[in-house]
């Protein structure tokens, strides 16, 4: 193994030439080897298949479905490190310059950590333990409020339930990929109540074990569900006959179209850098303490990082092809269609000939207009027109115009709404001055001005 001793990083240049963007230059000390001056951290546009550049450097894709962009590193010409070496300090060079882009290790690790396996490691489970005896949102609230009681209802002792629980409860604020191998000794009952992180994707590749009833507690959760996700939610505790939380019992219709209705239980959601697992390195090890190493923080935006090319924005694996095709697959008809209404524009192509394009239209919030015409045969506009979050031009409602359904209001129309658009269409389309405002956020202030004065007269 080569015993990284040292990596320095260097400002960021741009070289034309090479029609490379540079961004660091690192240096690499060793204590057994050669110190390697004057690496090239660069990113550039894909132009072909081949895992390796013309000149030997080892590409890592930023977005694995596209392969648009890639980030590599240029060695010096005398460095003698074989093509395997060059790859795995690649990694480390691009992963320790702080991931490009995004993302930055922390420089600290908290003073206080929960150790997740060890804690569970030391609760001294009886034979009998059955998961599902705290799978109820009564007995997790008494737990949660330290109510007596509680210890006749479970048929455990006491010193079993209490550790158990301070377990339970810590375990709870994890992220959900570090849970995965703890599933069966955690009610999903209680994740769904309490656990801050749940990201959209798990719930639905979870979602025959969800407990709807208790996830409408987690206003963290809430606040980041998409809209059709909230609908499916509301619509299965109505059909259900569940209670529906008093916060909106009467504003059922705000909390499903809103993306503010429990704002301030909006988190900062980015895994801590331990959470995401590396490269098991092969040739090189090295130490870097608790601190980045001189040159790592960030210099470059508006490239996606590294982590980024593994991991979404809530820390959810991305898949391969053939990965994503197993589990699609694997999910039940109404998964499938809760994934597209989250799912990139990449698997709704990927999938188009087997997926509900009306529920596409109408929720996914990733469409464009490009990829609306591109798939144009495949669209359904009366759907599309209930969609208020993805942007389109004027032009482009101009040209299917005909083809929503304008004996209702079309909400795709309004947010786009100019004082041109609508009186050349107010005989066909359905406006007036409650629907103008209530719609206020999305359209243009000065042209809500101008129709308003033509509305009010």
């Amino acid at each position: 193994m080569l015993k990284i001793k040292n990596i320095e990083f260097m400002k960021v240049l741009y070289d034309d030439a090479l029609a490379q963007n540079i961004f660091s230059i690192a240096n690499i000390t060793f204590s057994n080897y050669e110190t390697i001056n004057g690496a090239l951290l660069y990113w550039q546009q894909n132009h072909s298949k081949e895992p390796y550049t013309k000149t030997g450097d080892y590409k890592f894709f930023y977005d694995l479905a596209k392969a648009q962009y890639f980030a590599s590193v240029k060695f010096p010409k005398d460095c003698e490190l074989t093509r395997d070496q060059r790859q795995e300090l690649a990694y480390i060079l691009l992963e320790e310059r702080g991931a490009i882009g995004t993302y930055s290790f922390l420089s600290k690790k908290p003073k206080v950590q929960f150790h997740l396996k060890k804690a569970f490691e030391a609760i001294l489970f009886p034979s009998d333990f059955d998961v599902t005896h705290f799978n109820s949102l009564a007995i997790l609230r008494a737990l949660e409020d330290g109510d007596e009681a509680v210890y006749e209802m479970l048929p455990y002792d006491r010193a079993f339930i209490n550790s158990y629980y301070s377990w339970l409860h810590l375990a709870s604020q994890q992220h959900h990929s570090k849970l995965v191998p703890y599933l069966g000794y955690i009610p999903f009952t209680y994740l769904c109540y309490a656990n801050p992180l749940l990201s959209e994707q798990f719930l639905i590749e979870h979602l025959q074990d969800v407990n709807l009833e208790a996830l409408q507690h987690n206003k963290s959760v809430l606040t980041r569900l998409t809209t059709s996700f909230k609908r499916y939610l509301i619509d299965e505790l109505l059909k259900n006959k569940k209670h529906i939380h008093p916060d909106f019992v009467d504003q059922i219709d705000d909390l499903i179209e809103s993306n503010v209705f429990y704002r301030s239980f909006d988190i900062v959601y980015l895994p801590e850098a331990d959470e995401i697992p590396i490269m098991d390195l092969q040739y090189f090890e090295y130490d870097r303490g608790q601190y980045k190493w001189p040159g790592s923080e960030h210099l470059v935006k508006g490239i996606p990082s590294l982590k980024s090319q593994k991991y979404d924005r809530y820390g959810d694996m991305r898949l391969t092809n053939n990965e994503m095709d197993d589990k699609f697959a694997n999910l039940s008809k109404t998964q499938q269609q809760l994934f597209t209404a989250v799912s990139e524009l990449h698997w709704i192509n990927r999938y188009k000939n087997e997926i509900n394009w009306s529920y596409v239209c109408q929720y996914n919030e990733h469409l464009t207009e490009d990829f609306l015409m591109a798939h144009i045969k495949y669209l359904d506009f009366e759907a599309l027109g209930q969609n208020t979050d993805i942007a389109v031009n004027t032009a482009f409602l101009e040209k299917y115009i005909h083809r929503f359904n304008h004996s209702k209001v079309v909400p795709l129309i309004i947010r786009h709404l100019t004082e041109d658009f609508y009186l050349s269409h107010k005989d066909q389309i359905q406006v007036n001055i409650d629907v103008l405002y209530k719609y206020i956020e999305s359209i243009d202030l000065e042209e809500f001005a101008r129709i308003e004065s033509h509305l009010k007269h």
